[in-house]
Protein backbone atom coordinates (compact mmCIF):
# COMPACT_ATOMS: atom_id res chain seq x y z
CA UNK A 1 0.00 0.00 0.00
CA UNK A 2 1.52 3.45 -0.77
CA UNK A 3 0.02 6.43 0.43
CA UNK A 4 0.89 10.04 -0.80
CA UNK A 5 -0.45 13.43 0.53
CA UNK A 6 0.89 16.65 0.46
CA UNK A 7 3.12 18.03 3.16
CA UNK A 8 0.93 20.88 4.13
CA UNK A 9 -1.11 18.18 5.87
CA UNK A 10 1.74 16.88 8.04
CA UNK A 11 1.25 18.68 10.92
CA UNK A 12 -2.55 16.98 11.04
CA UNK A 13 -1.46 14.05 11.71
CA UNK A 14 -1.15 14.04 15.74
CA UNK A 15 -4.84 15.84 16.11
CA UNK A 16 -7.44 13.64 17.17
CA UNK A 17 -11.26 12.63 16.28
CA UNK A 18 -12.91 13.98 13.34
CA UNK A 19 -9.37 15.45 12.14
CA UNK A 20 -7.83 13.97 8.42
CA UNK A 21 -5.33 10.56 9.45
CA UNK A 22 -2.99 9.22 7.14
CA UNK A 23 -1.34 6.11 7.95
CA UNK A 24 -0.25 3.34 6.22
CA UNK A 25 0.47 -0.56 7.16
CA UNK A 26 3.87 0.60 8.04
CA UNK A 27 5.64 3.80 8.40
CA UNK A 28 7.88 3.59 5.72
CA UNK A 29 4.83 3.13 3.13
CA UNK A 30 3.70 6.60 3.83
CA UNK A 31 5.01 9.06 1.24
CA UNK A 32 4.88 12.84 1.32
CA UNK A 33 4.74 14.28 -2.37
CA UNK A 34 3.81 17.16 -4.74
CA UNK A 35 1.19 17.53 -7.27
CA UNK A 36 1.74 15.94 -10.22
CA UNK A 37 2.19 12.70 -8.27
CA UNK A 38 3.73 11.67 -11.22
CA UNK A 39 4.41 12.88 -14.93
CA UNK A 40 1.18 10.69 -16.65
CA UNK A 41 -1.00 11.83 -13.74
CA UNK A 42 -1.88 15.69 -13.64
CA UNK A 43 -4.72 15.62 -11.32
CA UNK A 44 -6.96 19.14 -10.33
CA UNK A 45 -10.18 19.63 -8.70
CA UNK A 46 -13.40 18.77 -10.68
CA UNK A 47 -14.68 21.70 -12.13
CA UNK A 48 -18.19 20.88 -10.34
CA UNK A 49 -16.73 21.05 -6.69
CA UNK A 50 -17.33 24.51 -5.12
CA UNK A 51 -13.78 25.09 -4.68
CA UNK A 52 -12.09 28.06 -4.47
CA UNK A 53 -8.56 26.50 -5.37
CA UNK A 54 -8.08 23.86 -8.23
CA UNK A 55 -5.19 22.28 -6.85
CA UNK A 56 -6.45 19.07 -4.30
CA UNK A 57 -6.02 19.49 -0.79
CA UNK A 58 -4.44 15.88 -0.38
CA UNK A 59 -4.09 12.86 -3.13
CA UNK A 60 -4.28 9.13 -1.84
CA UNK A 61 -2.41 6.80 -4.09
CA UNK A 62 -4.03 2.93 -4.21
CA UNK A 63 -1.59 0.02 -4.25
CA UNK A 64 -2.95 -0.87 -8.05
CA UNK A 65 -2.15 2.50 -8.95
CA UNK A 66 -5.50 4.53 -9.06
CA UNK A 67 -5.37 8.18 -7.75
CA UNK A 68 -8.08 10.26 -6.42
CA UNK A 69 -8.35 13.34 -4.48
CA UNK A 70 -10.05 15.37 -1.92
CA UNK A 71 -11.14 18.82 -2.65
CA UNK A 72 -13.22 21.12 -0.42
CA UNK A 73 -12.90 22.92 2.88
CA UNK A 74 -10.74 22.44 6.04
CA UNK A 75 -11.70 23.92 9.40
CA UNK A 76 -8.92 23.93 12.01
CA UNK A 77 -10.00 24.37 15.81
CA UNK A 78 -7.93 24.23 18.91
CA UNK A 79 -7.41 20.56 18.93
CA UNK A 80 -9.46 19.25 16.14
CA UNK A 81 -9.78 19.47 12.26
CA UNK A 82 -12.58 18.96 10.18
CA UNK A 83 -13.17 18.69 6.44
CA UNK A 84 -16.73 19.88 4.88
CA UNK A 85 -18.57 21.21 1.65
CA UNK A 86 -15.45 18.55 -0.15
CA UNK A 87 -15.37 15.91 -2.74
CA UNK A 88 -13.78 12.72 -3.00
CA UNK A 89 -12.49 12.68 -7.02
CA UNK A 90 -11.00 9.95 -9.22
CA UNK A 91 -8.01 11.85 -11.35
CA UNK A 92 -7.90 9.83 -14.28
CA UNK A 93 -10.71 10.39 -15.49
CA UNK A 94 -12.19 13.66 -13.47
CA UNK A 95 -15.34 11.89 -11.49
CA UNK A 96 -16.72 13.44 -8.54
CA UNK A 97 -17.18 9.69 -6.25
CA UNK A 98 -19.25 11.36 -3.42
CA UNK A 99 -19.56 15.13 -2.53
CA UNK A 100 -20.37 16.36 1.19
CA UNK A 101 -22.14 19.89 1.69
CA UNK A 102 -22.04 22.12 4.73
CA UNK A 103 -24.14 20.10 6.72
CA UNK A 104 -21.08 17.40 7.52
CA UNK A 105 -17.93 17.28 9.01
CA UNK A 106 -15.35 14.84 8.52
CA UNK A 107 -12.01 12.88 9.16
CA UNK A 108 -10.63 11.12 6.35
CA UNK A 109 -7.97 7.59 6.99
CA UNK A 110 -5.87 5.73 4.91
CA UNK A 111 -5.59 1.82 6.03
CA UNK A 112 -5.10 -0.96 4.45
CA UNK A 113 -5.75 0.35 0.81
CA UNK A 114 -8.95 1.84 1.68
CA UNK A 115 -9.66 5.44 1.98
CA UNK A 116 -12.31 5.84 4.86
CA UNK A 117 -14.56 9.33 5.16
CA UNK A 118 -16.08 9.22 8.84
CA UNK A 119 -18.63 11.84 8.78
CA UNK A 120 -19.12 12.64 12.78
CA UNK A 121 -21.85 14.33 14.05
CA UNK A 122 -21.42 16.35 17.60
CA UNK A 123 -24.51 14.41 19.88
CA UNK A 124 -24.73 14.11 23.91
CA UNK A 125 -23.63 10.58 23.59
CA UNK A 126 -21.13 10.77 26.79
CA UNK A 127 -21.30 10.91 30.10
CA UNK A 128 -24.21 13.07 31.77
CA UNK A 129 -25.15 13.59 28.36
CA UNK A 130 -21.71 15.43 27.67
CA UNK A 131 -21.67 16.42 23.79
CA UNK A 132 -18.95 14.13 21.93
CA UNK A 133 -18.10 13.56 18.13
CA UNK A 134 -19.76 10.50 17.11
CA UNK A 135 -19.07 8.70 13.80
CA UNK A 136 -22.80 8.62 12.16
CA UNK A 137 -22.12 7.64 8.47
CA UNK A 138 -19.15 5.40 7.29
CA UNK A 139 -17.73 5.81 3.10
CA UNK A 140 -15.10 3.81 1.89
CA UNK A 141 -13.30 3.90 -1.21
CA UNK A 142 -11.22 1.03 -2.66
CA UNK A 143 -9.51 -0.41 -5.73
CA UNK A 144 -11.17 -3.21 -7.48
CA UNK A 145 -10.40 -4.88 -10.90
CA UNK A 146 -8.49 -1.47 -11.63
CA UNK A 147 -11.55 0.59 -10.80
CA UNK A 148 -12.40 2.63 -7.11
CA UNK A 149 -15.07 1.19 -5.23
CA UNK A 150 -17.44 2.70 -2.68
CA UNK A 151 -19.70 1.61 -0.14
CA UNK A 152 -21.40 3.65 2.45
CA UNK A 153 -23.07 2.47 5.57
CA UNK A 154 -24.37 3.60 9.02
CA UNK A 155 -22.37 3.56 12.04
CA UNK A 156 -23.56 -0.15 13.11
CA UNK A 157 -21.85 0.53 16.57
CA UNK A 158 -23.85 3.50 17.20
CA UNK A 159 -25.58 2.15 20.73
CA UNK A 160 -24.84 5.47 23.11
CA UNK A 161 -27.86 5.17 25.50
CA UNK A 162 -28.16 2.77 28.25
CA UNK A 163 -31.96 1.42 29.02
CA UNK A 164 -31.49 3.45 32.55
CA UNK A 165 -30.55 6.61 30.41
CA UNK A 166 -33.01 6.22 27.59
CA UNK A 167 -35.97 5.83 30.91
CA UNK A 168 -34.36 9.09 32.10
CA UNK A 169 -34.51 11.12 28.75
CA UNK A 170 -38.50 9.73 27.82
CA UNK A 171 -39.77 10.49 31.72
CA UNK A 172 -37.93 14.38 30.92
CA UNK A 173 -39.88 14.57 27.63
CA UNK A 174 -43.41 13.44 29.75
CA UNK A 175 -43.23 15.36 32.57
CA UNK A 176 -41.56 18.70 30.97
CA UNK A 177 -44.16 20.98 30.06
CA UNK A 178 -42.46 23.38 28.55
CA UNK A 179 -38.39 24.63 27.85
CA UNK A 180 -36.58 27.49 26.99
CA UNK A 181 -35.26 27.00 22.75
CA UNK A 182 -31.74 26.00 23.95
CA UNK A 183 -32.69 23.32 26.49
CA UNK A 184 -35.85 21.85 24.23
CA UNK A 185 -32.78 21.37 21.06
CA UNK A 186 -30.94 19.27 23.77
CA UNK A 187 -34.13 17.02 24.82
CA UNK A 188 -34.36 16.77 21.23
CA UNK A 189 -30.79 15.44 20.65
CA UNK A 190 -31.25 13.10 23.70
CA UNK A 191 -34.85 11.67 22.30
CA UNK A 192 -32.88 11.25 19.02
CA UNK A 193 -29.74 8.98 20.87
CA UNK A 194 -32.23 7.16 22.50
CA UNK A 195 -34.00 6.43 19.66
CA UNK A 196 -30.82 5.34 17.76
CA UNK A 197 -30.26 2.80 20.80
CA UNK A 198 -33.85 0.73 19.62
CA UNK A 199 -36.08 2.47 21.75
CA UNK A 200 -39.65 3.01 19.63
CA UNK A 201 -40.97 5.22 22.26
CA UNK A 202 -38.35 7.27 21.82
CA UNK A 203 -39.14 7.28 18.51
CA UNK A 204 -42.30 7.96 18.55
CA UNK A 205 -41.73 11.15 21.09
CA UNK A 206 -39.09 12.46 18.70
CA UNK A 207 -41.83 12.51 15.81
CA UNK A 208 -44.15 14.19 18.38
CA UNK A 209 -41.37 17.02 19.62
CA UNK A 210 -42.05 19.95 17.04
CA UNK A 211 -45.92 20.06 18.41
CA UNK A 212 -44.72 20.63 22.22
CA UNK A 213 -41.88 22.41 21.82
CA UNK A 214 -42.41 24.82 19.23
CA UNK A 215 -38.76 25.55 17.54
CA UNK A 216 -37.82 28.74 15.07
CA UNK A 217 -34.95 29.81 13.60
CA UNK A 218 -31.75 27.82 14.14
CA UNK A 219 -33.67 25.95 16.70
CA UNK A 220 -35.62 24.76 13.81
CA UNK A 221 -33.00 23.52 11.18
CA UNK A 222 -31.15 22.26 13.87
CA UNK A 223 -33.96 19.64 14.42
CA UNK A 224 -34.81 19.37 10.83
CA UNK A 225 -30.66 18.06 10.78
CA UNK A 226 -31.76 15.81 12.84
CA UNK A 227 -35.13 14.20 11.57
CA UNK A 228 -33.05 14.17 8.68
CA UNK A 229 -30.39 11.55 10.65
CA UNK A 230 -33.26 9.17 11.75
CA UNK A 231 -34.83 8.93 8.39
CA UNK A 232 -31.30 7.44 7.11
CA UNK A 233 -31.39 5.44 10.22
CA UNK A 234 -34.93 4.22 9.32
CA UNK A 235 -34.08 3.44 6.09
CA UNK A 236 -30.95 1.44 6.30
CA UNK A 237 -32.45 -0.62 9.20
CA UNK A 238 -35.43 -1.38 7.31
CA UNK A 239 -33.31 -2.63 4.72
CA UNK A 240 -31.00 -4.96 6.36
CA UNK A 241 -34.44 -6.52 7.50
Amino acid sequence: MKLSFFPALLGALSLGACQQQMEASTPAAAQSVSVPVRPAVACSCPAEVPQASTTPDSLFVFSAGPVVSVCGSREKGKQLEFFSEFAVSTCQPHKVLKYWDVREKCRLTFRNDTLTVESVKNLPAGKNFSYEFVTFRIDQFFPRQGQIRHRSFLNPRLTPYSPEEVARVKQEFEKTASLKPEKSIELANRLLLSALSGDQQAGIYFRQFPDKYPLTGGYAEEFAELQRLLRDWDREAAARR
